[in-house]
């Protein structure tokens, strides 16, 4: 399944970066003759809509849009998720249970009314969105990084680093992050699907970015619009978005399986324990 999920998730990247380049209509550009069309009539494989637009060529550069928000939005969760979650757990004491009650606030606070918000009253851009959705989806990652940090934190070769005189940021560059990483790279493919729902959402709303750009979101939102006249104009971007979400969820079930494979204790009782 995990096999699958990688090869499907890469060809459809593949197919959202090359493919319109390899077609012949232009997503944005609408064809006056040919309004409505349904699918497979004209060479349209996926239909128009009610301009005239191809369907197909929109499906994937919404798909390359979304695809491509939803990544960059994750690695800003990640580096703020991997900086915070590491420095709460090695710092231990005070300024930890500091830091976990920060956490603790933000996971309280309605985060999505508070981007819907803030893309409302400030001027619309890609950097915006990606720091909204980012600061959106680093709560969970930062708590497993902490509780990690914290477990790497009373491992002998930290505490021989700190008996050996090494400071704090020493600590975290040298030993913390790398450990991490490998950990923080793994959970990055559990919330990017959350990452690319988000933008979503957002372009459902008429949030994401402005046209003639168009993601999943926005192809949705025009698609209700259509529904009865044209009812392809949603079912194809919808039937993208969640094959997509759903390949993400399978992939991030076999991840998390293997890291429970990989993370078996090492004493006898503890194997035994652990297979029962």
């Amino acid at each position: 399944m995990a096999r699958a999920c990688l090869l499907f998730l890469g060809g459809l990247a593949l197919l959202c970066w090359l493919g319109p380049l390899c077609i012949a209509f232009d997503p944005h550009r609408p064809d006056w003759q040919a309004l409505s069309v349904a699918p497979g009539v004209g060479g349209h494989w996926f239909g128009t809509d009610a301009i005239g637009r191809d369907v197909f060529a929109r499906t994937l550069a919404g798909g390359r849009l979304s695809l491509t928000v939803g990544f960059l939005a994750s690695l800003v969760a990640l580096g703020v998720g991997l900086g915070f979650g590491a420095s709460a757990g090695l710092a231990g004491g005070w300024a930890e249970r500091l830091m976990l009650r920060v956490l603790d606030m933000f996971s309280a606070l309605p985060f999505l009314l508070i981007v819907i918000l803030l893309l409302t009253l400030f001027e619309r851009s890609l950097w915006l969105l990606l720091v909204a959705i980012g600061g959106y989806v680093w709560i969970d990652l930062a708590r497993v990084m902490r509780a990690e940090s914290a477990r790497l934190r009373e491992m002998p070769f930290m505490l021989a680093a700190t008996a050996a005189g090494a400071s704090f940021g020493q600590r975290l560059r040298w030993h913390a992050l790398p450990n991490l990483l490998p950990l923080a790279f793994v959970y990055l493919g559990l919330i990017l699907p959350q990452a690319i729902l988000v933008e979503s959402f957002l372009g459902f709303l008429g949030l994401s970015v402005d046209e003639p750009s168009a993601s999943w979101g926005t192809l949705l939102s025009e698609g209700v619009q259509e529904l009865d006249s044209a009812p392809w104009t949603l079912l194809f971007p919808a039937a993208f978005l969640v094959a997509t979400l759903a390949a993400f969820q399978f992939l991030g079930d076999a991840l998390r399986d293997w890291l429970d494979v990989h993370a078996v204790p090492r004493t006898d009782v503890e194997r035994e324990s652990a297979a029962a």
